[in-house]
């Protein structure tokens, strides 16, 4: 979970391509999962912390 915060705040990748890149193949349960453990959803946390490129 650590990575795919990293990924999404120091980087343009899609969603999509976050999840890949932390070795999840189902996008719908790493979304939901996500959700659970920050109270967000990825493009509101990306939104929240994303460092401005």
């Amino acid at each position: 979970m650590e990575v795919s915060h990293k990924l999404l705040v120091e980087t343009q990748l899609t969603p999509e391509q976050v999840v890949n890149n932390v070795g999840y193949e189902d996008i719908s349960s790493f979304r939901r999962l996500f959700k659970q453990t920050t109270g967000l959803t990825l493009a509101e946390y990306r939104q929240r912390y994303a460092r401005r490129l």
